[in-house]
């Protein structure tokens, strides 16, 4: 787990990541794909990611590593995470308005 950091914001953190991974996972190479996916989908561990992969705890802790960097690095560069949130909330406004008049 990462420092200093409660459940909640564990929790907020997955969701932010599949979030994107949603968005950008086609990106990805197929191998941090299928780790990535065994690891967070599936709810595997990293050993269990990388029996299932054929691989060493290692390659599998690197692959998943690896893929989340990617993520948020397509996110810093394309922000459509953000463009979507602004989005959200501009709508989320727009309605309270109208329920407003």
């Amino acid at each position: 787990h990462k420092a200093g950091l409660d459940k909640f914001d564990l929790l907020e953190d997955r969701i932010y990541l599949n979030q994107l991974y949603d968005l950008y996972g086609a990106l990805l190479t197929e191998k941090q794909r299928n780790a990535y996916e065994h690891h967070e989908f599936s709810d595997l561990s990293i050993t269990e990611t990388a029996e299932r992969l054929d691989t060493t705890r290692q390659a599998a802790f690197d692959l998943i590593s690896r893929a989340k960097s990617r993520l948020e690095e397509l996110e810093a560069l394309l922000k459509l995470h953000e463009r979507i949130k602004n989005l959200e909330k501009r709508i989320e406004d727009l309605e309270e308005r109208c329920q407003d008049k």
